[in-house]
């Protein structure tokens, strides 16, 4: 694939911002459906398509979802799970859950693939970060940390989720080097010496996936995780098939809902069908409710809701929680519901006071700690120096709950006067707060088509 060198100024029609999945499959369907112009791709890593979920080097890091549910093209269901069958990966299946670093392979084929049929459209990679962004006659003039700048008329942010999350608590400064800010940063997921106790803070799938790459390692360590309420994430069952969604007395009512739905999963288990049949029977609709509650419901729902409905909804691969009860099993790892309330050094350790959510404190001591508590992004202080550009320059605004753009139904930005951009669209996380599902492979794969063809339409 072309990548652009030197120092020089690039113009271009569409440029993104982002070369993982997001901006991957965008360009792919940019591609597919006859775009002819100039296409540029800002992304910092080698590798397009792989992003952060999909740069993992650890074989024990597997989707969440089902090979069969995760082609990258909504057109095509099956495509995901026919390419592994052409790389004859053992075991390719609909049921079977993929490692994630192959995930990545099959969408940078599949850029690759897409870029060799593009015909006439003009397409780089340059391998830099867009630091910032100004209005420009014709659209958007970026510029880059090595110095160059693009002029573009329209631009993707495919920005996706950043590799850390702030934590505030005290213990963090008292901890010093010991603290990693996330696990996908340097070596955190390194095991520096045999007997090695480490904490990690948070117990979803983050989590999940530092202590299984932890104990893949020859050494052996120890690992203690902790959250406040003590929930991991719960496994899937692909033997239960979604139930039809219930019919919610009222949509607007947080509270009401979660009752109503507590009542469709006693019936359904006295049926002997599975709470799973009613979490996933809202996947479709979940979006339109969400839009259709008050802003005051959403906030209640994030403040109280989510951390349950995340372990319901973000579930583990059964092989993934067959390994983590082994490795309890075995005492190599330990699980504590509870909030870290003191820290303090003792010799070449830190010595942490727990105090657990149900029962007395808890003392620890550990070589280092690991934050695993997953993405909190207020875009109105977001530590991205891109976001806080586009923000701070009025060119875009954070949404009512602050957790993403504010954009329109489609994803053109609106900036801090509230007005609609021409030149600038977004998908994927960065529309996280106006969507509730905006995350994962089957809302980006059909976010990156309908966002393609407006792209073409107004081009």
């Amino acid at each position: 694939m072309n990548t652009v060198e030197g120092s020089e100024s690039h113009c271009c029609e569409i440029a993104i911002v982002g070369g993982g999945l997001s901006g991957a499959l965008v360009a792919v369907q940019l591609l597919r459906n006859g775009f002819t112009g100039r296409i540029r791709v800002m992304e910092p890593r080698e590798h397009l398509g792989h992003g952060l979920a999909y740069s993992t080097g650890f074989e024990q890091h597997l989707l969440n979802v089902p090979a069969g549910k995760m082609s990258a093209l909504p057109d095509q269901s099956g495509h995901f799970l026919e390419w592994l069958r052409s790389r004859n990966w053992n075991g390719a299946a609909p049921d079977a859950f993929a490692p994630r670093k192959l995930y990545g392979e099959y969408i940078e084929e599949l850029l690759h693939s897409s870029v060799a049929a593009g015909g006439r459209g003009s397409f780089r990679h340059i391998r830099a970060e867009a630091v910032d962004a100004r209005s420009a006659a014709g659209g958007v003039r970026l510029a880059l940390n090595d110095g160059r700048s693009v002029e573009v008329q329209k631009v993707v942010l495919a920005l996706g989720n950043p590799a850390s999350a702030t934590f505030e608590s005290a213990f963090v400064e008292e901890m010093g080097e010991k603290w990693h800010v996330s696990p996908w940063i340097g070596d955190a997921l390194r095991v520096r010496f045999a007997g090695e106790r480490i904490l990690l803070v948070g117990m979803g799938l983050t989590a999940v996936d530092a202590a299984l790459a932890l104990h893949g390692q020859a050494m052996p360590c120890r690992t203690y995780m902790v959250s406040r309420r003590g929930l991991l994430p719960c496994v899937h069952d692909l033997r239960y098939a979604p139930a039809s969604p219930p019919s919610f007395a009222d949509a607007t009512n947080i509270c009401l809902m979660f009752r109503q739905l507590r009542a469709q999963i006693r019936q359904l288990q006295n049926e002997d069908g599975c709470w799973r049949m009613a979490v996933d029977a809202l996947r479709p609709v979940s979006n339109e409710i969400w839009r259709g509650m008050p802003l005051s419901g959403r906030r209640l729902f994030l403040r109280h809701l989510k951390p349950y409905w995340e372990a319901h909804r973000h579930r583990m691969a059964p092989q993934v929680q067959r390994r983590m009860c082994e490795l309890q099993a075995q005492g190599r790892i330990e699980f504590f519901a509870g909030r870290i309330s003191r820290s303090a050094a003792k010799d070449d350790a830190i010595e942490l006071t727990i105090e657990q959510r149900r029962g007395e404190g808890l003392t620890l001591e550990v070589d280092r700690a690991i934050n695993c508590t997953g993405i909190h992004e207020d875009y109105n202080k977001c530590p991205r120096r891109f976001i806080r550009s586009l923000v701070e320059g009025g060119l875009a605004s954070a949404n009512d709950l602050e957790l993403g753009f504010r954009t329109d139904g489609a994803g053109a930005l609106i900036d801090a006067q509230g007005n609609l951009s021409s030149a600038l669209f977004t998908l994927g996380p960065p529309r996280r707060g106006e969507l509730f599902e905006t995350t994962a492979v089957p809302e980006i794969r059909c976010q990156a088509a309908a966002l393609a063809r407006r792209l073409i339409e107004t081009s």
